[in-house]
């Protein structure tokens, strides 16, 4: 019986996110080490299992898991630096390109094969404020980048290393500095 990865998003879309840390289709014995070591990978699937049992249907067996990914939740943000809680809506293809100080907001939305590095916030802008950023597809967030407030990323931009990303960026962009500022698009 060949198990359908249909049925199962969490492992469908974990699946596209190990496969963006591999340079090949078909994975090396000395790759799947290195994955089993990679930080990122820990975090992501830690996510994909809590947003699993955010979402599942029966009560009493969601509360269980719930309260498994949370500790695992906690866990990964202790020994690795990065909060992605599971409540947050992630496409699948998510890349963590290192390990550290990363923070994804519980209510943010990003798109399918988006990429970041170690020191992204990504959140509202404090002080009261609300809304977090909507983010779409093939994203790339460079180191340190902080992407705050109820703004809207557009598909296919690159937001530089350190860029404060506080406005609307349309798709197809560059961005960057404080506060960022367009200086391409393709």
């Amino acid at each position: 019986m060949k198990l359908s990865l249909e049925k199962y998003p969490m492992f469908k879309n974990l699946s596209f996110d190990i496969a963006r840390y591999s340079k090949n289709k078909k994975m090396s014995f000395k790759e799947m080490v290195y994955l089993f070591f990679e930080q990122g990978i820990w975090c992501i699937a830690i996510y994909r299992f809590g947003r699993w049992a955010h979402d599942l249907k029966i009560p009493v067996v969601r509360l269980v898991l719930k309260i498994i990914a949370f500790f695992l939740f906690k866990l990964s943000e202790v020994l690795c630096g990065i909060s992605i809680p599971a409540s947050a809506r992630i496409g699948k293809g998510f890349y963590v390109g290192h390990f550290g100080g990363i923070i994804v907001h519980s209510d943010a939305q990003l798109g399918e094969n988006c990429s970041i590095g170690p020191g992204v916030v990504i959140g509202t802008r404090g002080l009261g404020g609300t809304g977090v950023p909507q983010i779409g597809n093939n994203v790339y967030i460079g180191v340190g980048a902080k992407v705050l407030g109820n703004i809207k990323i557009g598909n296919d931009v690159r937001i530089g290393a350190n860029a404060v990303v506080i406005n609307d960026v349309p798709d197809n962009a560059t961005v960057v500095g404080i506060p960022a500022r367009m200086i391409g698009k393709k």
